[in-house]
């Protein structure tokens, strides 16, 4: 999946594009995960009052750190307790034409729960848009934790449980990506690769960082003028002027 920035395009709002997305979704995690396509369990689905298209997908995951490939690991028993879990909501962006992210979710689960989770909600104002939880009761910040009290009676802070922490991980633009998250999982975790997952999934978060590129742009083209500009190139506005900035004001 090697992409040049010339052929990240905005993908419009339609429901081409949504099966689309979830396609390049499969096909990233099939370059991680040594599991044939029957393996993972897809869903798509959209609402037809609020716009809102639903994609997820579920995996087995194999212990043991390395690499193999499919027909090797069908030697192997899955994990009998994690699972791994994406799942997307995307809508229409602000202009109402093109597709977008609303929410993400990437977590390795045991059983229906969230042993750690990568989540990104855009519209979410008063937590960090981007944010990972952790599970569990325990190390040193629990102690601080149930010393400052709750936020809510149904805060679970104030029992010492670090999962209703929202750690902020790089805001609506500078997020982790899904090829970040198999890397962490891979790598970090040490559940079991596809051969030559890690190639793959660089050359698919280039075209993560060419998309997210292009949007920090529109969020404030004067400041993308001036680094080109600084660079050597002649820019020049729209015969309406260089648009204003327009980032999200959340966290």
């Amino acid at each position: 999946m090697t992409l040049t920035s010339s052929s990240v395009t905005q993908r419009e709002f339609s429901d081409k594009s949504a099966q689309d997305f979830a396609s390049e979704v499969l096909a990233i995690l099939m370059a991680a995960l040594p599991l044939r396509e029957s393996q993972f369990k897809k869903h798509l689905d959209v609402n037809d009052q609020s716009g809102v298209y639903v994609i997820s997908f579920h995996a087995p995951l194999h212990y043991g750190r390395g690499t193999s490939s499919i027909e090797e690991c069908e030697c192997l028993s899955t994990c009998d307790l994690y699972t791994l879990a994406v799942t997307y909501k995307l809508q229409s962006d602000r202009s109402g034409q093109y597709l977008t992210v609303r929410h993400s979710d990437y977590s390795i689960r045991v059983h229906t729960q969230s042993a750690i989770k990568f989540e990104y909600e855009r519209n979410k104002e008063r937590v960090p848009a981007a944010h990972i939880h952790f599970s569990g009761i325990g190390g040193l910040l629990s102690p601080a934790l149930m010393k400052n009290g709750r936020t809510s009676k149904t805060d679970k802070r104030k029992d010492g449980d670090i999962s209703p922490l929202h750690v902020p991980v790089g805001g609506h633009r500078f997020r982790p990506s899904l090829e970040e998250f198999l890397y962490f999982v891979i790598q970090e975790c040490g559940f079991r690769g596809k051969n030559g997952w890690e190639v793959a999934l660089k050359d698919s978060r280039e075209k993560w960082f060419d998309i997210q590129l292009q949007a920090s742009v529109r969020d404030n083209p004067a400041v993308a003028m001036d680094a080109l500009e600084r660079l050597g190139f002649k820019v020049t506005p729209p015969e309406t002027g260089c648009p204003p900035a327009r980032r999200h004001s959340s966290w």
